[in-house]
């Protein structure tokens, strides 16, 4: 699963560390291509990762993406707006692709080398509280039994 920190402000960058290598078909890597899929709202983003190292690439690809809330949006480059409404704290299905180019964002044809799950979350808002379900029946020792 991909923790990804929410934070506001200009930008938040984000290091995902993946096995990905075994799963290209190309010997040439551009940055791969994410798309997120909301659990919640269902709505979905495809942006191109911000920066891709590929140093130790038999073990670890490392992708690169940034979060803002002040800035606008530029999913070629990996700057993606989450934490609204449409795209709010929780979980997401992320789906990589192996890109064409470093900067296509469309997933037709392409090979899905990642399926999996993000969980964005607040580093300053505090998580959610349960409180213990009581009823407000009055009448709570009752048993009715049909014939």
């Amino acid at each position: 699963m991909i923790q990804a920190a929410y934070q506001t402000g200009t930008l938040y960058f984000h290091k995902v560390y993946l096995n990905l290598y075994d799963e290209f078909d190309s010997t040439t890597i551009y940055k791969p291509l994410i798309t997120i899929t909301s659990q919640l709202t269902g709505k979905s983003k495809t942006f191109v990762v911000f920066s891709l190292f590929s140093t130790n690439k038999e073990r670890w690809l490392e992708c690169l993406f940034a979060t803002t809330t002040t800035l606008s949006e530029n999913l070629v480059s990996g700057v993606v707006i989450l934490g609204t409404t449409d795209f709010p704290l929780g979980f997401y299905d992320v789906t990589i692709y192996e890109n064409s180019s470093s900067t296509n964002l469309d997933p037709s044809g392409l090979n899905v080398v990642y399926t999996g799950l993000m969980n964005l979350y607040s580093t300053t808002s505090p998580s959610v509280t349960y409180s213990e379900y009581t009823t407000n029946d009055s009448d709570t020792e009752s048993v009715y039994i049909t014939i």
